[in-house]
């Protein structure tokens, strides 16, 4: 990977060194079950694990650690890419949903209707933020959170050779211990409280559209973190198009938007700054744009494939540091050589 120009972090080649096992078969009545399990990159341990059984491909059942394939999290950014999404390589992404799906013990079930595509999928971890947990053993503590839960509807989900179409929305919710929990009279908690005022919801709607070679896409996501001050809610926006041909080069280019409410900021230097910068509304100064747009492409010959993507972004996460970005969008690229055996 790739950072820019001005910016070193040692080697610029490298290698993934994951193993994944995984398994799958049959039982004597029909359903079908399958299994993975992947050591992490450093070898030091397990990085994610699932388990899932399928009830004649209309209801399935599973229990994931890690891999983040289920629930809102596998719908987190359905826009089109030839190979990454327009945040990749960022320490901080546009905003999505998936944190509840994305944890260590989450039981997912989802119900799929025949010939649509239309799906109904639930999500629950009963305790948020604590790592994964062995044969046997118990899970600790965590302040992260309390637990989660989320779903996902697929109002259609067409996928056939030459035309696609996807329509659906997603939203969870993250229980927190806030203000109201821990105060002596709850009903006097005043708004200003501090520390986490509530818990943390967000939702998303996408649409997906495929016509021969060409695809194109588009997800907006809302999130409130419930916390008290800082960040209040997060409004996100990604679209994007790509131009498959046959089976070898795929070509693609999007562009994503998140504004986050700072309510800290105000009037304040670091909020001017930012609103100077995107180019905001002079009397919105606690409204901060960052802004993603970047492109990929892959070429796959049999068992190699080429793929790489070049990314930008401008007022990550929020914020603002004319230090290092001295009003600059900084970008991110990587090249990425894979064989199959």
């Amino acid at each position: 990977m790739g950072v820019s120009t001005h910016s070193t972090t040692g080697s610029r080649i490298g290698t993934n060194k994951n193993i994944t096992f995984t398994g799958s078969g049959e039982f004597a009545n029909g359903w079908t079950f399958g299994i993975l399990h992947t050591m992490n990159d450093a070898m030091s341990g397990q990085s994610s694990s699932s388990m899932n059984i399928s009830m004649g491909g209309i209801i399935t059942i599973a229990y994931d650690s890690g891999t983040g394939g289920y629930g809102a999290n596998a719908v987190d950014n359905i826009v089109p890419t030839a190979w990454e999404e327009v945040d990749a390589g960022f320490a901080t992404g546009l905003t999505d949903v998936g944190a509840v799906s994305k944890q260590h013990g989450v039981i997912n079930i989802t119900a799929k209707a025949p010939g649509s595509g239309s799906a109904l999928s639930l999500s629950y971890v009963p305790r948020f933020g604590a790592s994964a947990v062995a044969d046997g053993g118990t899970s600790g503590d965590s302040n992260t959170a309390q637990y989660g839960i989320d779903a996902v509807l697929d109002l259609w989900n067409i996928n056939t050779t030459y035309f696609g179409l996807r329509t659906g929305a997603a939203a969870e919710k993250v229980s927190h211990q806030n203000c109201r929990d821990t105060a002596t009279a709850p009903k006097l908690v005043q708004e200003n409280c501090i520390g986490q005022k509530g818990d943390a919801y967000a939702a998303t709607i996408y649409q997906t559209l495929r016509v021969g070679p060409l695809s194109a896409g588009f997800q907006a996501t809302y999130k409130d973190p419930g916390t008290a001050g800082g960040i209040e809610n997060n409004q996100a926006y990604v679209a994007g198009v790509a131009l498959t041909v046959g089976d070898t080069i795929s070509l693609s280019v999007g562009k994503g938007y998140d504004e986050y409410y700072n309510s800290s900021f105000g009037n304040s230097t670091e909020g001017i700054r930012a609103r100077d910068v995107i180019v905001l509304d002079v009397d919105r100064d606690e409204f901060i744009s960052a802004r993603y747009w970047g492109y990929s492409a892959s070429i796959n010959l049999g068992p190699i494939a080429l793929k790489g993507y070049h990314n930008k972004a401008r007022a990550m996460g929020g914020s603002y540091d004319s230090n290092i970005h001295n009003g600059r969008a900084i970008d991110r690229s990587e090249v990425n050589l894979s064989m199959a055996f």
